[in-house]
């Protein structure tokens, strides 16, 4: 009690006391801060000051009568002897670049041309004096800055006169400001190089400024910053920017010097805080009989608000403090019979709400309430995500209704209506359109209920159905294709036994198993497009397909050469009945019913008129001497009628006799069903 006291007396005194002393502490460093800052805005203006002299005697020498009337020699004698400060020279130059002459070196040395040519240019286009920064000059090596100024004769600029300054000049200028040794000051040029400083200038003039007072300078023109040096000590940094030719000069002070204020106040202060922790201690001490029975009741407290048992039977001596330390224990003891019980509930409801979670994870359910009185909604995260929402991002019932679909919100809101009014259980399906365009299906199950306040609102689930939805859609797409492709199987089934028939009557003993080597040729070539999930199949897979049986060991018997022709369902088959009647013939009667016989199939694709074709040639060698037919028989007839019918195209027999040459023609556009590998086999011909 009594040390309390005396710490609620001694506080307004440590503060007041620490107030007073950063005050004036403040006081202190803005009176420093005012005081360099106009420091560094004097030196340059000096800076000003002193380019501005240089300029102005240059523009008066260019004025000289010997200049005028090219008395080089002359002028050079003058220049030399113009008195301005050393180290300097001045050097005349023509606008192109060419050295006149250079009073660092006798008049009549041949010197070469400046290597400050954009320079020399700018100087003439805009007709008025121009400062450079500081660089490495080609005729002594050494770090100048240069005051160039036009020589205008007959309205022309038609010589630059350049007053050649080394850093020396305004390293005097720093020297002549008796910069504290511990400070550190600096001149810096408009490409924000050090031109002079007061500390080790030998080392780092020429080097760039501290990126500090680089990002200082490119957003104001003077001001203060804490920094540090390039040789790693902490400052304060003063600057200001020359408002005519854009120098900078520099000021900075060891933040160790600008502490010392502080440490001087918090010296005092300090010795305050001890004489106030003296007296505190004096006043804890003196308490201590006195805090040893509170001790122990705060002990009960806290033990009871722990949820701990509160049994001490020792008395405080004290009768009041023990008749508040027998309440707490009769409160402690009614609170963990509570206890006991609020437990028993929570693990009941969260072991329920435990196996609802797993439930609606397991099929990927989101849960959400309603309230259409106040337009209250309330998702869980994977209802959110159903919808295209983040876990955290506020999601309300007018968000809903917006990523729907804009056909499907009529159904929507019809069928929460219809539940809301009949208190009936909601069922939809529709579709959402996420903020990244994606398009997703759910299903919404809802039930009405009465919740605390008799306010009635609708619970229920929400669930992706995406991938139930394309299921459906791609199944009655395959039983549509399915369909589609049997009756053309069909067709053509019935077309060969219609031709067979006829072959039959006509007294040929092969005709049924010509139809079974037919069906079973056409039994292949669906193997070959069920491997592919009938997205098509490749020209030279087709060419294969057929005649890989009557291929020899070295594969020079049959020879297929061609680009990469991709070939829709409905062309394979066809195609595939077209070379299988030729491989047939060539086996029986061509080519292939003899040892050294071969086929060469080549094809391609041709640039047409209207629109680009594909082309495939068929051509036999080696064979026994071909005659045309007294008829045509079947497979003539398969190939020219039913094939050119069913793509579209043209179909030639040519019964040369040194073997049969088949050409077939049709449009690419309506046989390939990958249009890149159209475009790649584009202009690429069988070799």
């Amino acid at each position: 009690m009594l040390w309390g006291l005396v710490f609620v007396l001694a506080l307004p005194t440590i503060l007041v006391a620490a107030a007073g002393l950063y005050s004036s502490y403040r006081a202190e460093q803005q009176a420093t801060d005012l005081r360099m800052q106009e420091t560094a805005r004097a030196l340059s203006l000096s800076l000003d000051r002193e380019i501005e002299k240089s300029a102005v005697a240059l523009q008066v020498l260019a004025q000289s009568s010997s200049l005028a009337r090219g008395d080089f020699e002359d002028f050079y004698h003058r220049a030399k002897n113009t008195g301005l400060a050393e180290p300097s020279w001045i050097a005349l130059f023509e606008p192109g670049g060419r050295t006149v002459f250079n009073t660092r070196v006798p008049y009549g040395v041949i010197l070469p041309n400046s290597n400050r040519p954009e320079l020399l240019r700018r100087v003439q286009e805009t007709r008025r004096p121009l400062v450079s920064d500081l660089y490495v000059g080609s005729l002594t090596g050494q770090r100048l800055i240069t005051i160039d100024a036009p020589v205008i004769l007959d309205e022309r600029v038609a010589y630059i006169l350049s007053l050649a300054i080394t850093p020396d000049a305004f390293q005097d200028i720093i020297r002549d400001q008796r910069i504290d040794n511990g400070w550190n000051a600096a001149v810096l040029d408009r490409s924000r190089r050090i031109v002079a400083r007061s500390r080790s200038p030998e080392r780092y003039v020429g080097q760039p400024a501290s990126p500090y007072v680089q990002d200082a300078l490119a957003a104001s023109q003077e001001g203060r910053l804490r920094s540090v040096t390039l040789d790693g000590i902490p400052v304060r940094t003063y600057f200001s920017q020359s408002p005519a030719y854009g120098w900078t000069f520099v000021i900075s002070i060891p933040e160790a010097e600008l502490a010392k204020s502080a440490q001087r106040s918090l010296f005092w202060l300090t010795i305050l805080g001890a004489v106030i922790l003296g007296g505190i201690l004096l006043a804890v001490l003196l308490s201590r009989s006195i805090a040893k029975p509170v001790d122990q009741l705060v002990a009960a407290a806290h033990a009871l608000g722990r949820g701990e048992e509160v049994f001490d039977p020792a008395t405080t001596r004290v009768l009041e403090f023990d008749a508040i330390k027998k309440a707490l224990v009769e409160a402690a003891t009614g609170i963990r019979k509570h206890e006991r019980d609020r437990e028993e509930v929570l693990a009941h409801m969260a072991e329920s709400e435990a196996r609802l979670r797993l439930a609606l994870n397991a099929g990927n359910f989101g849960s959400w309430e309603y309230t259409p009185s106040t337009g209250a909604l309330t998702a869980s995260p994977t209802c959110r995500a159903h919808f295209g929402r983040e876990p955290d991002e506020p999601f309300s019932y007018a968000d809903l209704v917006a990523s729907i679909h804009p056909d499907d919100r009529a159904m929507q809101a019809e069928a929460v209506a219809q539940a809301l009014a009949t208190r009936s259980d909601l069922h939809a399906e529709y579709r959402v359109i996420r903020r990244d365009g994606c398009e997703r299906w759910i299903r919404v199950s809802g039930r009405m209920r009465s919740g605390p306040d008799e306010q009635p609102s609708m619970v229920g689930v929400s669930q992706d159905i995406t991938e139930r939805r394309l299921a459906e859609e791609r199944q009655a797409l395959l039983l549509h294709e399915l369909n589609h492709r049997v009756k053309n199987t069909l067709a053509t089934v019935q077309s060969i036994a219609s031709l067979t028939r006829r072959s039959a009557e006509s007294s040929d003993p092969a005709a049924w198993n010509a139809f079974m080597d037919r069906l079973h040729g056409m039994a292949k070539t669906h193997d070959l497009l069920t491997a592919t999930q009938w997205q098509g199949a490749l020209l030279e897979d087709v060419l294969k397909n057929e005649l890989e049986p009557y291929q020899d060991g070295m594969r020079q018997r049959i020879r297929l050469r061609g680009p990469k022709i991709n070939l829709q369902p409905g062309a394979v088959l066809a195609l595939g009945l077209a070379v299988h009647e030729l491989a047939t013939n060539a086996v029986k009667y061509g080519s292939l019913s003899v040892p050294d016989g071969k086929v060469h199939v080549m094809w391609a694709v041709t640039a047409g008129s209207n629109q680009s074709a594909l082309l495939v040639e068929w051509v036999e060698s080696g064979g026994p001497p071909v005659k045309k037919p007294e008829r045509q028989g079947f497979g003539s007839k398969l190939i020219q009628r039913g094939l050119a019918q069913q793509l579209g195209g043209e179909i030639k027999l040519d019964f040369v006799p040194t073997g049969i040459r088949c050409v077939i023609t049709f449009p690419i556009s309506t046989m390939t069903s990958d249009q890149n590998d159209m475009d790649e086999a584009r202009g690429r011909y069988a070799s």
